[in-house]
């Protein structure tokens, strides 16, 4: 799999710059084409003419936020013109945030978010990352609020627990797996699993690898919090990428308990491939 097309989502937070030059880095790579995506938070089914009859208030609010959104594709043109990408376009949504990424998600191979608890929307929703990996049926990378230059050809986590939002994951972040400079598998949960199996890190290592992807199995996770011990294991070997399935464990423990991948968004200290 290669990315043909990727979207990222733009918007006037300045954490958002990280963001885009990620996105345009690896679309340079892959030979992508680039949509920058703004939202404006004004919902798809107000139209001008109910927007012209309505409350003066209502229409200077919905002129800002279309102002906004614009200026913020301004800001994704400038740097997409700089860094010399040709293949790049700009989109303003009229929609929320969450439905207005999820409709532009479907037309790409990966949509690339920032991480919550940023600015908050222009509709205040602040859960796109999990909207987008639950409802778009593709790859999602999101980027941390931490303010740094992610590298696209440093190491990489996979957390593997052999089940279908891990492999879909793992899938969808090939092209990224291939950049890396090392990859390492570790395990955890019981997903699939049995006794004469032999080591699940391995099967997957081995598998990468026919791929052309420079993997390694690694130790399992200790029992406990997942979610923290990855993100241990990622800063431990100084990881710039963390590749993972939507749910760590099954979903009436993730309703109860936060489980795996609220824990990891949460606390997010590096990109993390994300998948349903």
């Amino acid at each position: 799999m290669n990315y043909k097309t990727i979207v990222v989502h733009v918007d006037a937070a300045p954490v958002a710059l990280a963001r885009i030059r990620l996105a345009i880095d690896l679309a340079q790579r892959a030979g992508a084409h680039l949509v920058g995506a703004a939202s404006t938070g004004v919902s798809r089914f107000v139209t001008p003419n109910m927007i012209a009859g309505a409350d003066v208030r209502f229409a200077a609010r919905c002129a800002a936020l279309h102002a906004e959104a614009a200026e913020a594709l301004r800001t994704f043109e400038r740097l997409a013109r700089e860094a010399g990408l040709d293949a790049a376009e700009t989109r303003l949504v009229d929609d929320d945030v969450d439905g207005g990424m999820a409709m532009q998600a479907r037309y790409c191979d990966l949509a690339v978010v920032g991480q919550s608890g940023g600015a908050p929307a222009p509709d205040r929703r602040d859960d796109l990352p999990e909207y987008l990996f639950l409802t778009s049926a593709r790859p999602v990378l999101v980027v941390p609020h931490v303010h740094r230059d992610w590298r696209l050809d440093g190491a990489a986590l996979v957390a593997w627990d052999g089940s279908v939002e891990a492999i879909r994951a793992v899938t969808g972040a090939l092209p990224l797996l291939r950049a890396a400079r090392g990859v390492t598998v570790v395990g955890f949960g019981t997903a699939g699993e049995r006794p004469d199996d032999g080591d699940p890190c391995a099967h997957l290592a081995a598998w990468l690898a026919r791929h052309g992807v420079a993997a390694r199995a690694g130790r399992r996770a200790e029992p406990g919090d997942v979610g923290e011990a990855l993100l241990s294991a990622a800063a431990d070997m100084d990881a710039d990428l963390l590749v993972m399935g939507g749910y760590g464990h099954a979903r009436y423990r993730e309703l109860l308990l936060g489980g795996v991948t609220a824990t990891v968004l949460r606390a997010l200290t590096l990109p993390v491939v994300l998948a349903h």
